[in-house]
C-alpha cells in the first residue's frame, strides 16, 4: 500500500498536540471516505473526516501559523509603547482567516500586529497592495490599493465566503509575484 506524509500542526482552534508527522494511506481503509484533487503538480488525497482537514496546513502556511501562535506569549507593552497583546479569540480568528486563504489557494500572506492588538495579513506586488485585518473574533476589513486608488470592504463576517472582489484582487497580486 502506498502512503504519503503530511505535517499536522497544532492550532488554537483545535487545541491539538504539537506538530506531528503522520502517514496517511493513499488508499483509505474501509469506512473512511476520501476524495482526490489534482493540483497539477502532485496528486494528494483529501480526506472527508470531519474537522481533520482543518488541522492540515500546507508548508507555506506553517510559518504564518507559527508567527500567529507566537503572539500568544506577548504581554502588555510588548512594543515598548503600551502595545496590547492580542487575545486568544483574535488569534483564533486569525487562524480561521489563514484556513480560508489556503482554501482559496492564495499564497501565504505576511503577518503584522498593531499596538492595538489588531492582526493583519497582507500581500504586495509592485503598485498593488492588499490587506485583511481583524480586531475582533467575528469580522475583518479588506483594503486593496492599486497605485493610489483604494478599495475597502468593512465589517465582513469571518465565517462567510470571501467576496469576488476580494478573491480576484488577491489572486491577481499572487499571480504576478
Amino acid at each position: 500500500m502506498f502512503s504519503t506524509s503530511v505535517t499536522v500542526i497544532s492550532t488554537v482552534m483545535a487545541l491539538s498536540t504539537p506538530a506531528t508527522q503522520i502517514n496517511i494511506p493513499t488508499f483509505p481503509p474501509v469506512g473512511i471516505e476520501a476524495q482526490t484533487k489534482d493540483t497539477s503538480t502532485s496528486f494528494k488525497p483529501i480526506y472527508s473526516i470531519s474537522k481533520s482537514k482543518d488541522l492540515i496546513f500546507s508548508d507555506e502556511y506553517i510559518n504564518a501559523i507559527n508567527t500567529l501562535h507566537s503572539y500568544l506569549s506577548l504581554q502588555y507593552d510588548w512594543d515598548g509603547y503600551g502595545g496590547k497583546a492580542p487575545t486568544f479569540d483574535i488569534i483564533s480568528a486569525g487562524e480561521k482567516l489563514l484556513l480560508q486563504f489556503q482554501s482559496y489557494a492564495f499564497k501565504a500572506p505576511k503577518i503584522m500586529l498593531s499596538g492595538s492588538a489588531e492582526i493583519g495579513f497582507y500581500w504586495e506586488n509592485g503598485n498593488e497592495y492588499a490587506e485583511i485585518t481583524c480586531d475582533n473574533s467575528e469580522s475583518y476589513t479588506f483594503v486593496y490599493m492599486k497605485g493610489k486608488v483604494p478599495f475597502i470592504e468593512e465589517d465582513k463576517i469571518i465565517h462567510n465566503a470571501f467576496s469576488s472582489d476580494l478573491t480576484t484582487r488577491i489572486s491577481n497580486i499572487n499571480r504576478n509575484v
